[in-house]
């Protein structure tokens, strides 16, 4: 069984036990949560990733570390995972699982990549634009690429719309050369 089947299958069965029990929001949180942490504190990755580290040792760690943040369906879940050495999937589950609860609630994600920073207005108007076209509503991520030279890259699910200049001038390049041959 490979890394993504383990991913999705825990992170459905959480998202189903978080639903009946009408946890999802406080399941979310800490999801959000677990996946930050586990990103981006070194000691959490070491207590994961260590074989050295008993079973029994990093249930008592997770529940003291994440006891005051963490429901209850959530700190369970979490000890099941390390009792069945499963800890090295917590990102990917956490990720998976904002994942489905965004689908649940018709939110879609969409990446805008722009040379500059997009002003509020501009921004608005896309996710509006964005949100009418999907029929959902619309996470906007955006960052910041200089080397587009101009214009934007939008991803929204698996399409993505490329009128960025640096890709224009690319073309013009090829087609330059295709001609020339």
């Amino acid at each position: 069984m490979n890394e993504s089947k383990i991913t999705v299958r825990y992170a459905k069965a959480l998202f189903a036990l978080a639903k009946e029990g009408n946890a999802l929001e406080a399941v979310k949180n800490d999801m959000v949560l677990l996946g930050e942490c586990v990103h981006e504190v070194p000691e959490l990755q070491f207590v994961i990733n260590s074989p050295v580290i008993k079973v029994s040792e990093k249930i008592r760690l997770f529940r003291e570390v994440f006891k005051a943040a963490f429901h209850e369906l959530t700190s369970s879940f979490v000890t099941l995972l390390l009792e069945k050495r499963r800890e090295e999937y917590l990102a990917g589950i956490s990720r998976y699982f904002i994942t489905l609860m965004k689908a649940d609630q018709g939110i879609k994600s969409a990446e805008l990549i722009t040379a500059l920073t997009v002003d509020a207005n501009l921004r608005d108007a896309l996710k509006k634009y964005i949100a009418r076209r999907f029929n959902a509503q619309v996470e906007l991520h955006e960052s910041v690429d200089e080397k587009l030279i101009g214009g934007f890259i939008l991803r929204v699910d698996d399409q993505q719309v490329d009128a960025s200049i640096a890709t224009k001038l690319e073309r013009i390049k090829t087609a330059l050369i295709q001609s020339h041959s």
